[in-house]
């Protein structure tokens, strides 16, 4: 049921927190914490793709920290569901990738950040 539903979404956020064990601050490692409890209470984590809703979700969580670790929280979290629920890369079509390729090449020929 509902843990079905956010068991990638918990996955993803799982393996966040990992990687910040490692060589990461104490707030970066709070704030994934904070996420991955706020977790457990998600119905419905793919509509947390949205940075509004995410921010808006953790909002009315009420959690007893300052603005800042607030949108950080839901930043996380909406970027957990992005990697979670969005289709990955790799089952793109030929073509697709191909498009993705040259927009990245043309990106890099002016010096700019590639947002993936």
């Amino acid at each position: 049921m509902i843990d079905e539903r956010n068991a990638r979404f918990r996955e993803e956020l799982t393996n966040e927190l990992n990687r910040l064990q490692v060589g990461s601050s104490n707030y970066r490692q709070q704030t994934a914490q904070k996420a991955l409890d706020l977790s457990r209470h998600v119905t419905a984590p793919e509509s947390l793709r949205d940075r509004e809703t995410a921010r808006h979700y953790v909002k009315t969580a009420q959690l007893q920290v300052h603005e800042d670790q607030i949108e950080d929280v839901a930043k996380m979290m909406s970027m957990a569901a992005r990697r979670a629920y969005n289709t990955p890369e790799s089952a793109f079509s030929v073509d697709m990738k191909v498009s993705l390729e040259e927009k990245r090449n043309r990106f890099k020929a002016f010096g700019l950040r590639v947002k993936s």
